[in-house]
């Protein structure tokens, strides 16, 4: 129960993922929707399962979880604020992006896309530089704390990859659930994406840059 506890807020923090879900959804949408939405939930799993498994390994070197909060205190105010700004003038860019041509888009391009394609990207999105890793080695630094030994934190640390899938995974249960009717939503959302997928993609930014952006001023003024 206690390891629960510690690795709650990093389950919550390091699961809302907007922009993978919508790759999974749209990934839904191709000749093979189940196979390659659920072979990039696989690459997620094994990157995260990999570098999990050298984490615990090496536990004695990882910092103290309460640290890799947000909410910590641990990160200087210009930190956060400076992603903030950045992402709502990297948001801005992208919304005001004409969308791409007939045949061009990325649900385009989606649709041709192979299970194997789909398990790298996958693992690419993961691995690529980004907040999650703090999220994810916090998470990992929470369970060391909590559990004594290498046996209980290997399971425990497949459970927390797993519990971090749970936004990727919704959909494709949706979409196996009422799939008939799931087919004919994807295919009038792929249409609104084509025409409005630099409008989505600058909204989350930049909603994720407002996010940023006052919790870094609140944190400046002493909020």
């Amino acid at each position: 129960m206690e390891a629960l506890v510690a690795v709650a807020p990093f389950v919550i923090a390091g699961s809302i993922l907007p922009t993978w879900t919508v790759i999974v959804i749209g990934l839904l949408g191709t000749a093979r929707p189940v196979t390659n939405a659920l072979s990039f939930v696989a690459g997620n799993v094994v990157f995260r399962l990999a570098l999990g498994a050298v984490l615990v390994f090496f536990a004695a070197a990882l910092p103290d979880s309460a640290s890799l909060r947000l909410d910590s205190g641990g990160f200087p105010p210009a930190v956060p604020l400076a992603f903030g700004l950045g992402f709502l003038g990297l948001g801005a860019v992208v919304w005001r992006r004409p969308p791409a041509a007939e045949g061009r888009t990325l649900i385009d391009r989606a649709e041709r896309v192979r299970p194997a394609v789909a398990f790298v990207a996958g693992l690419a999105a993961v691995a690529a530089p980004g907040v999650q890793y703090a999220y994810f080695v916090g998470g990992v630094a929470a369970l060391a704390e909590t559990l004594a030994s290498t046996t209980a934190r290997l399971a425990a640390l497949g459970a927390f990859v797993l519990a971090l899938q749970w936004m990727l995974v919704l959909p494709v249960l949706i979409y196996l659930v009422f799939r008939s009717s799931a087919d004919r939503t994807l295919e009038a959302m792929k249409r609104w994406l084509k025409a409005n997928g630099p409008r989505l993609g600058g909204g989350i930014l930049m909603a994720a840059g407002l996010y940023l952006t006052v919790f870094g001023v609140l944190e400046l003024l002493g909020e």
